[in-house]
């Protein structure tokens, strides 16, 4: 197994254990589904089971359906250490399918996630993301899907207004001729005065309380540096990120010409072939030396 203890670490890891491989036995004494401490507790504290040992009970009810008895890969014990390079130490969860994909992705599919969340050191994280960046620039090339999403609202007029304010604030405002110094004072008011509902609470009170006085707008420091910091891009009531527009696009079975021929395929494929591509990618790149027993690119992702 690899030791990453001397290298640098630039996520911050788990700091307990991943899995605890309780389980949970049917009324027959069947093994029925692993889960957490809590998850044990839940059931006992309800009367719904009786503790076995420290990390198993047992049903004291007839459950209506199999939970995972036909899934061996939900049954066994789950090893806590790095499925790439195998260390122990400086673990977190990795989505194997990024959850900016699965997010809109039905229920019945999302429900079913833990086959592709895997304990990964940091390290061995920060090194595979490098690659999956890559794929995620590819995927949004063939989908037209840009990475930061589309629907974006410039607001020009509030960049212009930060800026002018920002400038009014500055230590070099003494050193700017008089008349730019008015002109800046004017772009303030006038911005300041057509956005007052985009301000907090408490400034629209000052702004208020300005008017009301007679003094100008960008006098008051505030103001000014609320204006500074609205942010001049904005999601509009149109927005979609790359992750919905990849999913919608595999879901609907729908390709441009410009999609290559690997995505032509994948959209084919609906969503299941994204899922299975991710899958692919991971193995592919990261190189997993430690996989899960029954962990598999084809493992289905609905309730067989």
């Amino acid at each position: 197994m690899a030791d990453h203890t001397n290298n640098r670490l630039k996520m911050l890891p788990r700091d307990k254990a991943i899995y605890s491989n309780c389980r949970v036995l049917d009324i027959n004494g069947d093994l029925l589904f692993r889960a957490g401490h809590r998850r044990l507790e839940w059931y006992l504290s309800r009367n719904l089971a009786h503790r076995i040992d420290d990390n198993t009970i047992q049903l004291n009810f007839v459950n209506k359906g199999h939970g995972r008895k036909n899934e061996p890969f939900y049954l066994q014990d789950m090893q806590n250490n790095c499925t790439i390079c195998g260390t122990t130490g400086s673990l977190t969860m990795h989505h194997v399918v990024p959850s900016q994909y699965r997010t809109f992705m039905e229920e019945s599919i999302k429900s079913r996630s833990s086959h592709d969340l895997l304990p990964v050191c940091t390290i061995c994280h920060d090194r595979y993301e490098r690659h999956a960046v890559k794929f995620k620039k590819h995927l949004a090339q063939c989908f037209k899907a840009p990475l930061d999403g589309v629907g974006w609202i410039e607001r020009k007029d509030i960049g212009k207004g930060g800026r002018a304010a920002a400038t009014l604030i500055s230590p070099s405002l003494a050193n700017i001729p008089a008349e730019r110094v008015s002109q800046l004072q004017s772009i303030v008011d006038q911005v300041v005065s057509q956005n007052i509902p985009l301000f907090s609470d408490e400034i629209q009170l000052t702004i208020s309380q300005c008017q009301d006085n007679g003094k100008r707008l960008c006098d008051e420091q505030s103001i000014l540096n609320e204006l500074i910091s609205m942010q001049v891009r904005i999601r509009g009531p149109e927005f979609r990120t790359h992750g919905e527009i990849v999913v919608d696009s595999v879901a609907s079975r729908s390709a441009s010409d410009s999609t290559c021929e690997e995505c032509k395929k994948l959209a084919a494929g609906g969503v299941p072939a994204l899922i299975s591509a991710w899958r692919r990618h991971f193995v592919d790149n990261a190189q997993p030396a430690y996989l899960p027993d029954h962990w598999s690119v084809t493992y289905p992702c609905l309730q067989p």
